[in-house]
């Protein structure tokens, strides 16, 4: 479905395309920015207006004494480029004419500053002193974004000193992430701390990229940052997005650059201890009154040095060569007292009476003469299971399950794991700049972090070890040929592991043989000698993932060469470049999981809501409705993205500039599995459901299995089942070569403090999810490497009763898997194999205005349609509801229905956004953003849409399904400031009394405020009432919508919208209730911290510190219970959106 824009804009994006496209014909292509570094540009006139050729211009870094210089040429114009962000002066020179020299200012990362200058006639000797009123403005670009300063990221109160927290500082920034956006997983990241994953400016969480200094540091499997970077090391960072300059692309959403410190003609440095333990914290909203808090430690120390590179009678680096360097550690202890909901002693003895509503037998299921295509069951008299109660289940759930105890919350939690959580992490960043005699600099930065968790598996005695290192290191050379034409050539290598085990700390293999699970089922794995013993997975019950083990030496494994060369030709800078970023993945995986739903015993009539069944019964009866086996050695084959850019910023006038680009983006998808994974388990030989044209593709064709007698085989002599093919490329994936997208942008200049700007881009989207895509489907036909078995025990028109049990779920001979006859039964996350890179159109248009030296203010009309993203969710369903048995209503009969992404997705977003942004002068700086906008998309709004699904995935917008994106808040509002109290010597105020002064002055007050809109949310029923044959995903089926949701007398969390306002859908039909219709609470909360300075001496100080998150301790409530199914909790809130009051301890040396 593709989402139609307005007829504004409509009328917007032809005009913007149809300028771009004409000055692009017409045009050199060229560009100015650079993604780590700033640039500096301008005009040189004489008093008439006349420009000066040949003026000589320096800019002198106030911190190192590096100094750099042009010339003007034959138009006046100059431009310096690649410069470190910095305090830096410039000044200019020529013949005749008294030099002037502008007063120490700023720059900043990715900016782009102009500096014209009007030069008097007089002597070489009497040099004119300016201050710059202009800086601070963007007269050259139309880019998004805002640059969070290191005072900001060094000062403002950081839970767990997290520097991603800062990016909900910047206006379009969305914090709200829906499930599995993050892939499931995170890079290293400090426990208890407050990571952001945020959505910018309308596009998914996962569409967003990390830099720093400018080089990739980007998790291709997290999405996210490879390595973080210490707090302490940041100089500043930025965001941008909706950027007319081509050099930033690769994702819709924003380009994250962080930029660490580099050090100087002096040495300074820090070190720090941050502490927090439970004793300064509130109490949870939720904790029972008589329950005691967990208690905890957690310690964040280290410390950072950074100056000129000296070695005594050897080498004298000042003015030349710098170092800069940090460390970290962070330790971690947690005491748990986590709730767990268990089976009771009764309930393991069959009796079940416990259970609200009535149970029924599975066992019994028969046809329903009065209803063709229905089934009946006999109910369990008194909810005894009787004889169908399962030793075998019983004696499993002993081992483990601790030993049930009274209920003592809401929840039904009658039991407790104290399993105590630990986090050691270690990291460390090192950076070497050098600037050579003819102007050359170059640069090198290795980044380093171990981290390492011990938790609990979801039961007590079942640990969890995961450790997580992760390395990114490279090195940029810029090279000046001539005053007017520089390069630079870079080179980045980032990698991440993510490693972890769950095992019973006692010996699984007594129960393993007294509940006679197959050795096909629980052993037989490549990555652990022995068996694993599967989760239970009891919906609603406390079970864990069961046994595991997942190494990950390759989730990131990237490097990447980059290269750019800008040529200043008259009143253009002209900028072209390129680079390739690889992406490869390994794992080794091993496990099984079960799982068990209450469909299983309860009323097969899908209009009886009431009477839906129990889990856990289903459970002791041993009536499986999922299984799991993976056992995969996943490798993928060379793969990344290759990117080409050229851009011209061009100076149509003093006050007009216009940016020209174009770039070029091709991801080539890493082909999955390598030759060297032949005859493995989770090798190349796998394949791909494709439903184009409802075929099953392999990779690489596979020997017959009656010569092997092991998977990978083709089953019997080898001959292909119907509808199975071999792609002779030997891989799944087809790349996009059409990745053209062009760039306009302008930015006019009104008088001196004031810039009307403007964009239009089109980008594309070469990295969210690619990698994770392109593994996902190891394992599958003719391998065994992952089973996955979803709607087992489910009655159809051949089978009423169960026929599969947990013993052995995928019914093979129980000692060696082999393969099915067809891979069209196996469910797997498939994809298209056409897969397209989702694109976005992107428009801004805005205005600057600076109020004082220190302030500006800037508003933007910010928009966007989206189109080919990626869509995945429950394929080949029934294409319409109905009785009977679904697959035969299927687009496919013969294919059971699975996961499958396609690239149908859309998007369509709209905002007003403002900034008003005070630097820091004269003790005080401040920023205030604030976002109201619309973000609208089609079905789900994460990866594998856990939170929403389509409800018919062959129209995904129909039946509400065009709606609210789940980051949607319609209003978002942050407020920072840094203020220092201004008593004391060098002061505004002074008391007259130097202890006076000492006491009342140094203190320094910092707060972050931030409110928003609430998550959207959708009501639903967990049942297949119009019969689709979607069981695995039954979100899918929205709620009949009778009444007024929001007709409340008061939210709260007992009943926090109307329940009454919704009804089950009537049988064979879909749900009324859009999705996303309903919102959580709004959130608002504050973080404010006080340091008291203690000078020493020189520029020497301690710090004391006291921080406060949550300072008022305010509630917000969490998303409501919104499933139809579950009774008396539906509508209930038994979570909160944010954390109690968290106070920390922190002392601070600097020097």
């Amino acid at each position: 479905m593709e989402v139609k824009p307005s007829p504004k804009q409509k009328i917007f994006r032809a005009l913007m395309i149809a300028t771009a496209t004409i000055l692009l014909v017409t045009h050199p292509m060229q560009s100015a920015a650079q993604l780590s570094t700033a640039s500096v540009n301008g005009v040189i006139r004489d008093q008439s207006g006349a420009v000066i050729p040949g003026a000589t211009v320096i800019l002198r870094n106030v911190d190192t004494a590096v100094a750099i210089d042009t010339k003007t040429n034959t138009t006046g114009t100059y431009g310096l480029f690649n410069i470190t962000p910095g305090h830096y002066t410039i000044e200019v020179q020529s013949s005749g004419f008294s030099p002037k020299k502008d007063t120490t200012f700023t720059l900043e990362v990715s900016q782009v500053a102009t500096f014209d200058f009007v030069l008097t006639v007089g002597s070489q000797s009497s040099e004119v002193t300016v201050s710059s009123s202009n800086a601070q403005i963007d007269t050259t670009t139309a880019n998004l974004g805002t640059v969070i300063t290191g005072r900001q990221v060094n000062d403002l109160p950081l839970n767990g000193r997290n520097f991603t927290q800062l990016l909900l500082l910047t206006p379009g920034v969305s914090g709200a992430n829906p499930s599995q956006n993050a892939g499931g997983y995170t890079t290293a990241v400090a426990l208890g701390s407050s990571f952001s994953f945020p959505a910018v400016n309308g596009q998914t969480n996962r569409s967003n990229y990390f830099l720093t200094d400018g080089m990739n540091n980007y998790g291709t499997f997290f999405s996210t940052y490879a390595v973080p970077p210490i707090i302490d090391a940041i100089q500043e960072f930025k965001i941008v997005s909706h950027t007319d300059d081509a050099e930033f692309g690769s994702v819709l959403g924003g380009v994250v650059n962080v930029v660490t410190k580099s050090g100087t003609n002096t040495l300074h440095g820090s070190a720090w201890e941050y502490a927090r333990n439970a004793i300064f914290d509130a109490r949870t909203y939720f904790l029972p009154p008589t329950a005691a808090k967990a208690q905890f430690h957690q310690n964040q120390f280290g410390g950072s040095i950074g100056g000129p590179v000296v070695v005594p009678k050897v080498y004298d680096g000042r003015n030349k060569t710098f170092f800069f360097g940090a460390y970290q550690g962070f330790r971690y202890l947690q005491t748990s007292n986590t709730p767990l909901r268990v089976p009771t002693a009764a309930q393991l003895s069959g009796d079940e009476s416990s259970w609200p509503t009535q149970l029924y037998n599975p066992y019994t299921t028969k046809p329903d003469p009065a209803h063709p295509g229905q089934f009946i069951r006999d109910a369990f008299p008194g909810n005894q299971l009787g004889s169908f109660l399962d030793p075998r289940m019983v004696a499993y759930a002993q081992f483990v399950f601790p030993m049930a105890g009274p209920v003592f919350d809401g929840a039904g939690d009658n039991a407790i794991d104290t399993t105590p959580v630990t986090q050691e992490q270690n990291e460390f960043n090192v950076r070497i700049d050098h600037t050579f005699r003819n102007g050359d600099t170059a640069f090198f930065r290795y980044s380093f972090i171990d981290s390492n968790v011990n938790s609990s598996g979801g039961q007590p005695g079942l640990p969890n070890v995961t450790a997580t290192p992760a390395r990114n290191w490279g090195g940029s050379y810029v090279h000046v040929f001539s005053p007017t034409l520089v390069s630079q050539v870079q080179y980045a290598r980032t990698t991440v592991q993510l490693n972890s085990t769950t095992r019973f700390d006692r010996s699984t293999s007594a129960i393993i043989s007294q509940v006679g699970f197959s050795p096909s089922f629980v052993g037989q794995f490549t990555a652990v000698d022995g068996s694993l013993l599967p989760g239970p997975g009891i919906a609603n019950f406390t079970g864990g993932s069961g046994e595991n083990v997942n190494y990950n030496p390759g989730a990131t494994n990237s490097y990447q060469i980059s290269g750019s060369v800008t040529k200043v030709a008259g009143r253009n800078v002209i900028r072209l470049g390129g680079g390739y970023i690889s992406a490869g993945y390994a794992t080794l995986t091993s496990g099984a999981q079960l799982g068990f739903a209450a469909q299983q015993t309860g009323n097969t009539n899908p209009l009886d809501t009431v009477n839906a069944g129990d889990p856990l019964a289903s459970f002791l009866i041993n009536v499986p409705n999922y299984a799991e086996h993976f056992n995969r050695e996943s490798n993928t084959r060379p793969g990344g993205v290759l990117s080409a850019f050229a851009q011209d910023t061009w100076k149509a006038s003093d006050r007009l500039t216009l940016n020209l680009g174009v770039r070029y983006d091709v991801t080539f998808i890493p082909p999955f599995g390598t030759e060297s994974t032949a005859g493995k388990q989770g090798g190349i030989e796998t394949g791909d459901v494709n439903f184009n044209n409802g075929t099953y593709v392999l990779q690489k064709l596979s020997p017959p299995c009656n010569v092997t007698g092991v998977a990978p085989c083709i089953p019997g002599d080898g001959t292909l089942p119907a509808n199975v093919v071999v792609d002779p490329r030997g891989k799944i994936a087809f790349n996009s070569y059409n990745n053209v997208g062009p760039r306009f942008g302008f930015a006019y200049r009104i008088g001196e403090k004031s810039a009307l700007k403007g964009g239009f881009g089109i980008v594309y989207d070469n990295w969210a999810a690619v990698t994770q895509t392109s593994q996902n489907i190891g394992g599958g036909w003719p391998d065994v490497g992952q089973q996955l078995a979803n709607n087992i025990n489910q009655p159809n028109s051949g089978t009423t009763t169960p026929t599969v049990q947990s013993q052995n779920p995928f019914n093979d001979n129980g000692n060696s898997a082999l393969p099915g006859p067809t891979p069209f039964n196996q469910v797997g996350f498939f994809y298209d194999p056409h897969l397209k890179d989702p694109y976005s159109e992107q428009w801004n248009l805005g205005a600057e205005r600076q109020l004082d030296s220190s302030t500006t203010v800037e508003i933007n009309y910010v928009g966007s349609v989206s189109k080919r993203l990626g869509m995945p969710g429950y394929y080949n369903t029934a294409l319409l509801p109905g009785s009977g048995n679904p697959q035969s209503r299927a687009l496919y009969p013969y294919i059971a229905p699975t996961y499958y992404s396609r690239s149908v997705g859309a998007a369509n977003y709209n905002a007003f956004q403002f900034s008003l942004n005070r630097r820091f002068n004269n003790g005080l700086a401040y920023q205030v953003a604030y976002t109201w906008s619309k973000a609208m998309n089609v079905g789900g709004d994460d990866l594998f849409q856990n939170t929403t699904v389509p409800t018919d995935p062959y129209n995904p917008a129909a039946y509400g399904n065009y709606s609210v994106s789940g980051f949607d808040l319609t209003n978002i509002l942050s407020v920072n400031a840094v203020y220092q109290i201004p008593v004391g010597r060098g002061q505004r105020l002074s008391t007259g009394s130097h202890v006076a002064d000492y006491i009342l002055g140094n203190w320094q007050f910092n707060n972050i405020f931030q409110a928003h809109s609430g998550l959207p949310f959708t009501p639903y029923i967990s049942s297949d009432i119009a019969n689709t044959g979607n069981l695995a995903q039954n979100e899918y089926e929205h709620a009949n919508i009778v009444g007024n949701p929001n007709k409340i007398t008061k939210r709260t969390s007992a009943e926090f919208f109307n329940t009454a306002a919704y009804v089950a859908p009537a049988g064979f039909t879909f749900g009324t209730a859009s999705r996303n219709s309903l919102r959580s609470a709004g959130y608002w909360g504050l973080d404010s911290s006080i340091f008291r300075l203690f000078p020493v001496g020189g520029e020497r100080e301690f710090e004391f510190r006291i921080e406060a998150f949550n300072l008022l301790n305010n509630v917000v409530l969490g998303q409501p219970n919104n499933d139809l199914n579950s009774g008396m909790s539906f509508g209930t809130v038994n979570t909160t959106a944010n954390s109690s009051r968290v106070l920390q301890l922190a002392l601070k040396y600097l020097f």
